[in-house]
């Protein structure tokens, strides 16, 4: 399976760095607002989003908010292009994985996408493989 990455940011060029870096791996969706990121989210269930906090329309923080109330479940990024502590912690409050700063190293988001990539390759694994966590047995108590 190809995992998908959707990227939401108003701004072009962050759109066509992270596409550009990524499609020839990834299924790389991009969105210049926040209501046709939610409708891709809906079609496409991503695996990652990268969303931008300010954009005009609804803003990436509501974005985020529908996004956790429908139940959706990809790992989502902030972006912002202002470091402000308050926003970040409250995007970390409202289910957001992390918080990245524009400008930010190519080297970063690859390292993002390989660790949520890895993470949701062995979830996928665990849930098809039908594994079960470890019981423990308090052997006082245990009847064989």
């Amino acid at each position: 399976m190809q995992h998908k990455i959707l990227v939401v940011d108003d701004e072009e060029n962050v759109r066509f760095v992270i596409k550009e870096a990524f499609s020839n791996k990834y299924q790389v969706f991009t969105a210049a607002e926040g209501l046709a990121a939610v409708e891709i989210i809906k079609k496409e269930r991503p695996t990652l989003v990268f969303l931008d906090i300010k954009m005009p329309g609804i803003s990436g923080l509501e974005v985020l908010r529908l996004v956790k109330e429908a139940g959706a479940s990809p790992i989502i990024w902030m972006l912002t292009g202002e470091e402000d502590l308050d926003v970040a912690l409250k995007t970390l409050r409202m289910g957001a994985a992390g918080y990245l700063t524009k400008p930010f190293e190519i080297t970063k988001i690859r390292n993002i996408i390989s660790t949520t990539i890895l993470d949701a390759e062995q979830k996928e694994h665990h849930d098809t493989q039908g594994d079960k966590p470890w019981k423990v047995v308090n052997k006082k108590n245990h009847k064989p």
